[in-house]
């Protein structure tokens, strides 16, 4: 083929095609532009005014808007235009979250409106299009699961052969030697099935049923065959093959969670559950992983006192039903805090109480064992499923997908409300509960059409006209196991509502085309539903009972502009909102403490360990990390992997038994490490407290949290030597946010330093800012280095906070230390660097 001669003025001749391109895109950028004569646009009796004026005259906008009415549009149909016109496929024109390479020859993977373009554009190049409506069966005329299950009985024929214990175990005509393969393929199905004659009797076809127990755990639901020996140690929630191909999974607690969503969301997650006015979505999780329990009986209240220590207890939650948020206390010590807890007294006698997974099976216990003749203790962790959303569009995604069986006045405040999107305005009593008609019988989400705007009155009105008796009704549905297992009564499949859509359609066409199957009181099920605004995390929390959450949660993510989450985007939302974040940022429970240094600091090393030497961290060498040293440690103070709360536990203890006695020196040129007569370490300087450090970190390794919070501790009044009183009393901290005030960022695990009288002015004097003599900000500046024994505190959460466009991080510092500063100036530190950076302070409630 021969090549593109020059132009006559040099330039390369473009091809056809290439003209065409570069046409449509400078077609797709011109803006039109329609010329006015301002005259014609006066209004009578006003000749004698302009739109615009040579001289500055008034401009009217009314009549400029309107003449450029044009240019407007215009400009919008560019912008529009310009959008996709560099797209030469369909395939590039997908939304952010269909681009997949592996989907891209699916048409059914693409939305309806770009089918028609994209079969051409396959057509065009032979590409193999999927057939729709038509089973993937390979060569040996199977499909998938066929496939499986003969080969499954295969291997379980061969395994049988081969073990003799196996052998005995089965009847003895399965392995006589003249019976078939078909015949042992058959009477092995039948032994499969006379030995799950135990398993609950179910009401309907897709095998829901209530699982709970009374005064036990209940037991692990029972999920495919398939997927049996998968589910051995970890429970996979109802989404979970929904989320496995849409999230990185991890498994902690007993579960197989959602990590994080396969695509980038820090920013979306920011947008949409942050700050309402950015926010026009809804970030969905499911959150069937925390237990749910229905105490009641006799002992409910003393039960109910000793695990909130009597908080749970106030009007506003025992009788106004607001839901509680707060922590759980042991029942026999409450300055022993097990971690958050959420309650909500259902009536009188029955209290419905959420826990997180890592303290569920220990408040269980502890109830039983402590209140075992005085309460009744249901266990729903596998009876009742839960959702949260967060974001401006929660109520209304909530709305388009859920539809009330009966006439309900909560639900229709639901609908009043839900195109709210400032979730601030709700009281702090909203909640709503009706009895819900399966989702599935919407064949698309779609809203609903009340023209009216939402007023003022009606949020007043879900406070002033709450429907205590409607409410409580519902409540008492979703609590009872007998009621929750009647909702599934002929749950119908989607082949069965697909063959009612279809007939709807046949018989009556504008029936079938509004898009719902007509709920049938006798025939069609109707199940509790619970939907209450939780204050404190500002979302919306939905508890149903377990085996409707998938039909539910299918419905909601067909929503627009819903999105699904894992445990990494709650953590980040919990940390914008400057607050904590079970289990990593309650260091002072037995479950934070473990977290922090067991699962985290394993990681960290681990990742560490495998980088080779010339690209890690050699944390035993750095310099210039203090203005003093003392001789018991070189780089790093303490653990390099976690916050080292056992080096501050000693460290600020010893401190504080240092100067009750007299003068703080770092070390003792004159004279060696001493001991007392019965071989414990003395403490006379700095020095020998980093040595019994170092001697503790090699034999003890406890899993009683060295810290306690500052208005939780009892001091003990017994009497002991000084390495005991260091070594085992708790160290007092306070949880606090810091706020960087120069650019940097902070990372987890970051040392926080007090700053010293004498560096005071220094620090503020850079707070305000030291410049150049051209007027630019200085930031290389020498700063004065703290001593070693200030340090008061560890990072637990630090990372960039877009909200603030700085660095901000979670920690906890010494209590007595906060109390004693005169300014809310501190200096953080990351692990492995040398670099100080100011911040200030603020303390955090729990």
């Amino acid at each position: 083929m021969a090549r593109d001669r020059p132009g006559p003025q040099g330039r390369k001749q473009l091809n056809k095609n290439q003209i065409f391109k570069r046409d449509r895109v400078r077609n797709a950028r011109t803006i039109r532009a329609e010329a006015v004569n301002f005259d014609d646009h006066k209004t009578p009796g006003n000749e004698s005014k302009r739109d615009l004026s040579e001289s500055g005259g008034m401009l009217q906008i009314n009549d400029f808007i309107s003449s450029r009415e044009y240019e407007i549009k215009q400009l919008q149909l560019a912008m529009h235009k310009s959008k996709t016109a560099g797209c030469t496929r369909i395939f590039q024109a997908l939304p952010r979250a269909m681009r997949r390479r592996t989907a891209s020859h699916n048409v059914k993977r693409i939305p309806k409106r770009m089918r028609s373009r994209a079969l051409r554009e396959m057509m065009k190049n032979d590409q193999e299009i999927t057939a729709k409506g038509k089973s993937n069966k390979g060569k040996n005329g199977l499909t998938t699961s066929q496939l499986y299950r003969a080969k499954m009985s295969v291997q379980l024929l061969r395994l049988v052969g081969k073990s003799t214990s196996m052998q005995l175990a089965l009847p003895e005509e399965i392995t006589a030697s003249g019976c078939h393969l078909r015949t042992k393929i058959r009477r092995l199905r039948k032994f499969i099935k006379a030995g799950n004659r135990d398993r609950p009797q179910c009401n309907n076809k897709l095998g829901s049923y209530d699982n709970s127990a009374v005064n036990r755990l209940a037991p692990l639901p029972r999920g495919r065959i398939k997927y049996l020996k998968r589910q051995k140690f970890f429970t996979w929630l109802p989404t979970h093959i929904w989320n496995a191909k849409r999230s990185h999974m991890m498994k902690r607690w007993g579960y197989h969670l959602a990590w994080s969503p396969t695509q980038k969301c820090f920013r979306a997650t920011h947008r949409i559950g942050g700050n309402v006015s950015t926010s026009d979505g809804v970030l969905c999780m499911d959150t069937s992983f925390y237990g749910t329990m229905l105490i009641s009986g006799v002992g409910l209240v003393q039960a109910v006192s000793a695990l909130t220590a009597k908080r749970a207890l106030r009007k506003k939650y025992r009788d106004s039903k607001t839901w509680f948020e707060g922590l759980a206390y042991d029942v026999k010590d409450t300055s022993i805090i097990l971690g958050p807890l959420e309650l909500l007294w259902v009536d009188e006698n029955l209290v419905l109480l959420r826990l997180h997974p890592a303290i569920y099976t220990t408040v269980f216990s502890a109830l039983r064992n402590t209140f075992h003749d005085d309460v009744s203790i249901q266990d729903c962790r596998f009876a009742l499923g839960s959702i949260v959303l967060k974001g401006a569009k929660s109520l209304a995604a909530l709305s388009s997908i859920l539809r009330s069986s009966d006439q309900c006045r909560s639900f229709e405040q639901l609908k009043s409300v839900a195109r709210v999107a400032d979730q601030s305005v709700f009281p702090q009593r909203t909640m709503f509960a009706f009895m819900c008609v399966d989702p599935r019988h919407l064949g698309a989400p779609r809203s609903i059409t009340d023209p009216r705007i939402p007023t003022a009155d009606d949020i007043i009105n879900l406070q002033t006209n709450f429907p205590q008796e409607e409410v409580a009704h519902v409540l008492i549905k979703l609590c009872d196991p007998h009621a929750r297992n009647e909702s599934y009564k002929n749950q119908q499949t989607l082949k069965e509502l697909a063959q009612r859509r279809r007939e709807l359609l046949g018989n009556d066409p504008k029936e079938g085309l509004k898009n719902f199957i007509p709920y049938i009181a006798d025939k069609d099920p109707a199940f509790p539903l619970l939907i209450i605004r939780r204050p404190q995390n500002d979302d919306w929390l939905v508890i149903m009972p377990w085996f409707w959450l998938m039909p539910l949660w299918f419905q909601l993510n067909r929503v627009s502009r819903v999105h699904n989450v894992g445990l990494r985007q709650v953590q980040q939302l919990r940390y914008e909102r400057r607050s904590l974040y079970f289990p990593d940022d309650y260091p002072f429970t037995a479950i934070g403490y473990a977290e922090n240094s067991l699962y985290k600091r394993e990681a960290a090393s681990a990742k560490w360990n495998r980088k080779p030497p010339s690209k890690r961290v050699n944390f035993e060498k750095i310099i210039n990390m203090h203005r003093d040293h003392v001789p018991a440690y070189s780089g790093e103070m303490g653990d390099y992997f976690s916050c080292d709360w056992k080096l501050l536990q000693i460290l600020r203890n010893g401190i504080k038994y240092l100067e009750r006695n007299g003068e703080i020196k770092l070390c003792s040129p004159e004279r060696t490490t001493q001991f007392d007569a019965n071989g414990a370490r003395s403490i006379n300087v700095i020095n020998d407290i980093f040595e019994l450090y170092k001697d503790l970190s090699k034999h003890e390794s406890g899993d009683t949290p060295p810290i306690c919070l500052s208005n939780n501790y009892v001091n003990e009044s017994s009497q002991k030597s000084a390495q005991l009183s260091i070594t085992e009393t708790p160290l007092q901290v306070m949880p606090i946010s810091c706020t960087y005030l120069e650019r940097g960022r902070s990372r987890d695990n970051a040392r926080i330093y007090q700053i010293p009288e004498e560096h005071l002015d220094y620090w503020k004097r850079l707070d305000k800012g030291i410049f150049r003599a051209n007027g630019k900000l200085e930031h290389k500046v020498q700063h004065p280095l703290p001593s070693v024994t200030d340090l008061i505190g560890f990072v637990t959460s630090g990372s960039y906070h877009l909200g603030e466009g700085r660095s901000v991080a979670n920690g906890y510092i010494d209590a007595e230390a906060a109390s004693k500063q005169s300014s809310k100036y501190v200096v953080i530190r990351n692990v492995g660097t040398n670099v100080y950076r100011l911040a200030s302070w603020s303390h955090v409630s729990l």
